[in-house]
């Protein structure tokens, strides 16, 4: 009975503590299996006056990334670099560095007109200890006045279901980070177009 607590509050001050950045970049693995099921979501929507090619376009030009703010505890992308592949092309593989120091690798898994899916796995920071995978969708849906609604889901696995209880803590964060990186989005998709 006395197991339970003392591994929750060991994994709870593991969960706590900051890890060093990588003092080398890291390889990338072979890539996890897609998961499927057992996430926790975030999500974030926005409206843009632009047809789903069109915005697709303007994001090629104008990487979503590039619209992100940092949070508490979510340190911004600064740089990338393929591994594999030619980017955007389903199965390529990139590093992406963090403004802290530290990688994740992401993974495109579907990229239609209509749909961008991708999988970042392989974190360096604290987020790895208790996400085994973040499968991320961005769905563009025309609109009949020829606007484009985007959706950008943020699909979180844990590792198992105690590290289910600090991502479900930090859903509202994640959830923070993508809308203000969507709205940002938006916000120079107007401004380009007005």
């Amino acid at each position: 009975m006395r197991a339970l607590p003392v591994f929750a509050t060991l994994a709870f001050l593991s969960a706590c503590t900051q890890i060093e950045p990588p003092a080398t970049p890291p390889v990338a693995p072979t890539p996890p299996e897609v998961a499927t099921s057992g996430f926790i979501q975030a999500q974030a929507i926005s409206t843009v006056p632009l047809s789903v090619a069109e915005t697709r376009a303007f994001l090629e030009a104008n990487p979503i990334i590039d619209f992100l703010e940092p949070t508490d505890s979510i340190s911004n992308p600064v740089a990338t670099d393929i591994l594999s592949g030619r980017w955007p092309d389903v199965g390529a593989v990139r590093r992406v560095e963090l403004a802290d120091g530290h990688y994740v690798i992401e993974r495109i898994i579907e990229n239609r007109p209509e749909v961008f899916r991708y999988q970042l796995f392989l974190f360096t920071n604290s987020t790895g200890r208790g996400v085994d995978q973040i499968v991320g969708e961005q769905r563009f849906l025309a609109q009949p006045d020829g606007s484009t609604r985007i959706e950008w889901d943020y699909n979180v696995k844990p590792r198992n279901a105690l590290a289910g209880i600090f991502v479900r803590q930090r859903i509202n964060e994640i959830d923070s980070y993508i809308t203000g990186g969507l709205d940002g989005l938006a916000a120079a998709i107007r401004a380009a177009s007005s």
